[in-house]
């Protein structure tokens, strides 16, 4: 016989049933003792007072902490990145388009002597999908092939497809956008390359994840050294390197306004020593305060023409 559970009266606390589906879910205890802590706190909590009294140990607090902003964080807008999302053009509607509308007969032109041969079907549909579909400009299609070339040399349909949807999320769709996008991306470059080393991956060839991870990064104001040192944390509490987890931490950082190196080690002291292994430090301190300074002042520059 199944035993019954009766709730006693008293205060009460409205909790969403979306976050306690979430909850169950993911099957985390610590997640959910912490929720009802928060909860039951009017929707605040001191790390160290929550951990204290639920017996967290400072790395399952930590875990927990996590797993809850990741719940409840907003959810991404949905992308259309399926390739079932883009229309089937036919043979024929594909030919007239580059027949018929000079502005897309510009950019086959373009693509043909960018790839070095005659467009086959599947390439004129990757190009009429952005031209088309995603409503990238032909001046847009015709920079971005441009970069595809002077960034990899050989270019593959998988380039043009991956850069053509990302540039349709960001917003650039015409010409001008796509200068403006490029020109910025130039100047970045130095700091992106920088960061995509402290993730140890190939700068020429980085994944989706990693690209996130480095947009937020520059966004944000975080310099290489930073992104190093969460990587090491990652990397020690997932037991794995953890894209997810990485990003989770540096937004974590960037709620409590730090970003440099020496402005996360004075607000958490254990990390001084993980600094120490894993990122490479100037034998003059006063080089790397300059250095700093001059990676803020740098991204205050950035966000201001990026708002203007």
């Amino acid at each position: 016989m199944p035993t019954s559970v009766l709730l006693p009266e008293g205060e009460l606390r409205v909790a969403r049933c979306d976050m306690l589906d979430k909850l169950i879910a993911v099957g985390d205890g610590n997640a959910a003792l912490l929720y009802l802590y928060i909860l039951r706190h009017g929707g605040a909590a001191d790390d160290k007072t929550a951990a204290r009294a639920l017996h967290l140990s400072a790395e399952q607090y930590e875990r927990a902490a996590f797993t809850i902003n990741q719940l409840t964080a907003p959810a991404a807008p949905v992308k259309q990145e399926q390739p079932d999302a883009a229309p089937q053009y036919t043979g024929d509607e594909l030919r007239r388009a580059r027949v018929e509308d000079h502005k897309f007969s510009a950019v086959c032109e373009t693509a043909e002597g960018v790839l070095g041969c005659t467009l086959t079907e599947a390439q004129l549909r990757c190009l009429l999908t952005a031209y088309d579909h995603l409503g990238l400009s032909a001046g847009a299609i015709i920079e971005l092939l441009a970069y595809l070339k002077n960034e990899k040399g050989t270019v593959r349909l998988k380039d043009i497809r991956e850069e053509s949807y990302q540039w349709a999320d960001m917003g650039v769709t015409s010409a001008q956008a796509a200068q403006q996008y490029l020109a910025r991306r130039a100047n970045e470059k130095p700091f992106s390359e920088a960061i995509y080393k402290a993730l140890g991956t190939d700068p020429a060839q980085p994944a989706p994840k990693e690209q996130r991870v480095c947009r937020f990064a520059l966004a944000h104001g975080f310099p290489p050294e930073a992104v190093a040192l969460a990587a090491e944390r990652s990397d020690k509490k997932q037991g794995r390197r953890s894209l997810d987890y990485l990003l989770g931490i540096l937004r974590n950082w960037d709620k409590a306004g730090v970003h440099t190196v020496s402005e996360i080690t004075a607000l958490e002291p254990e990390t001084r020593e993980a600094v120490g292994q894993t990122t490479a430090q100037p034998t003059d301190s006063a080089t790397l305060a300059a250095w700093e300074q001059d990676w803020a002042a740098r991204v205050r520059s950035h966000r201001s023409k990026t708002e203007e």
